[in-house]
């Protein structure tokens, strides 16, 4: 009975996922994200230890706890979000303000701040940084070699884009099995693998798929190749999701060679 259960759950997220790369909208709610073209709103990309409270609070300049709410619930609205879980990397649209993300972290009082110092003098280093993983070691590599050529957040890329040569090889990023295989209206050819309960990597464009659905594969197995021809510019283009939720490949990956 269980792993009836669990064979549900999984394939509902896969369902899921598969809607969020096709660039299809899940509405919930009364806030859409057409609706958010044509009202003023910013970008928040989700440092470690942030939660929608402090970020509706910063955002939102509320002081009252019924207001804070009322803004965290206007985020969740905005970005089809039904839990309070965030992954850190995750970009967050939040709606009805124009106000900058900072350059410091949005944790409680006490925690890591912005570091002040006096006209003239040279700041200290701060000790926050932009993205720190939840998957603290390198595990996943890259599944090609090649210039980031569309980063994300860009354009509002889920994930990076990534040139490389016709023929080039693709990998698994990590150890994993294929979940999906096959076309996406947003992406064309794709292959999904699974590496956990909850996390997933995306391979896609420009691809000629060499595994099909319920393969197995180790990192760094080739997955299929990018397409021959010179008439245009040929990209990968790469996603990991973790609950479903897009973040930045670069945090979790390691530095390219040079």
């Amino acid at each position: 009975m269980f792993t009836l259960l669990q064979m549900i759950k999984n394939k509902i997220e896969l369902l899921l996922l598969l809607v969020l790369i096709s660039g299809c909208t899940i509405t919930i709610g009364t806030t859409s994200r057409a609706d958010m073209k044509t009202r003023e709103y910013t970008h928040h990309y989700v440092r470690k230890g942030e939660n929608l409270f402090r970020i509706s609070k910063y955002y939102y300049d509320a002081e009252l706890v019924r207001d804070i709410k009322a803004g965290v619930q206007k985020i969740k609205e905005a970005n089809h979000i039904s839990g309070e879980q965030l992954s850190v990397g995750q970009k967050l649209l939040i709606p009805g303000t124009t106000k900058k993300q900072p350059s410091y972290p949005l944790l409680s009082s006490g925690s890591t701040s912005p570091v002040v110092t006096s006209p003239g003098s040279i700041p200290e280093q701060s000790t926050a940084e932009e993205f720190h993983p939840i998957i603290t070691d390198k595990i996943f590599i890259w599944p090609a070699k090649g210039k980031v050529i569309c980063g994300f957040g860009e354009l509002d890329n889920q994930g990076i884009d990534i040139l490389v040569d016709p023929g080039t090889n693709v990998v698994a990023s990590n150890d994993g099995r294929v979940v999906f295989s096959g076309i996406t209206p947003k992406y064309q050819e794709t292959v999904i693998i699974e590496h956990s309960e909850k996390t997933y990597t995306v391979y896609a464009h420009d691809l000629e798929i060499l595994v099909k659905q319920g393969d197995t594969v180790k990192k760094g197995a080739t997955i299929g190749k990018i397409k021959s021809g010179t008439h245009r510019i040929r990209y990968l283009h790469f996603e990991i999701r973790i609950d479903n939720v897009a973040v930045n490949p670069l945090a979790y990956l390691p530095e390219q060679p040079g």
